[in-house]
């Protein structure tokens, strides 16, 4: 799970942004309405390059999120076109849920995640120093990845009950060990290796951390 810059000053979603300071500044309850819920999720998408923000599974094809749809702060997009805003494969999350219930549209509190894990995911309790967007988040700090089984494992120089707690945290919130996360994972770590051996050229646009870790 890799580092996301999501500097709330450069945001293209200027009208959402208006919209939520207005309501923080008056401590106002955060409405329900989806009127900025595509200028939300597709700023999202731009910081995190397309992927799960927590699996770093590829979920959004840059056509969506292209910086040319927004229009005067707003995001619009034409569903006659090549992509429509349904063509991606991700959730909004609220990374702390007990914020929610005020605070529904609270930037620092929003990535767009997987939906085959953001399905299993319930109102549990979260470790807020695991949100990929702070300053001092770094993959290295907490995680560590067993090449043999393809898994995240908590990194072994941290106490027990460190190791214990973000075990939780890969199980129960950000599912990094998912079936079919993992089965993904496996298969493009094992693609790239085998076009490193035989001086294939290759991208990496996804699974980042993982990738990067497996070939050094």
């Amino acid at each position: 799970m890799r580092k996301i810059d999501k500097d709330y000053s450069d945001i293209l979603s200027t009208k959402y942004k208006s919209w939520v300071d207005t309501l923080e500044a008056n401590g106002t309850k955060h409405p329900l309405s989806r009127t900025y819920y595509d200028d939300v999720a597709m700023e999202l998408y731009r910081c995190q390059d397309g992927v799960c923000a927590y699996t770093e599974r590829w979920i959004c094809p840059r056509e969506l999120y292209d910086g040319a749809l927004w229009v005067d702060g707003k995001y619009v997009t034409d569903d006659s076109a090549e992509y429509r805003r349904v063509d991606h494969a991700g959730e909004m999350d609220h990374y702390d849920p007990l914020l929610k219930e005020d605070q529904y549209w609270l930037w620092n509190n929003l990535f767009m995640i997987d939906a085959t894990v953001n399905s299993r995911k319930d109102n549990k309790p979260v470790l807020n120093y695991l949100k990929p967007d702070l300053d001092d988040y770094s993959p290295e700090k907490y995680f560590e990845y067993d090449e043999k089984t393809h898994r995240y494992i908590p990194n072994t120089d941290l106490d027990n009950t460190n190791r214990t707690e973000i075990q939780y945290m890969i199980d129960n919130v950000l599912f990094l060990n998912h079936g079919v996360v993992r089965n993904d994972r496996r298969d493009l770590i094992n693609d790239i290796k085998q076009k490193q051996k035989n001086n294939t050229p290759y991208k990496i646009d996804r699974f980042f951390t993982a990738l990067i870790w497996c070939l050094e």
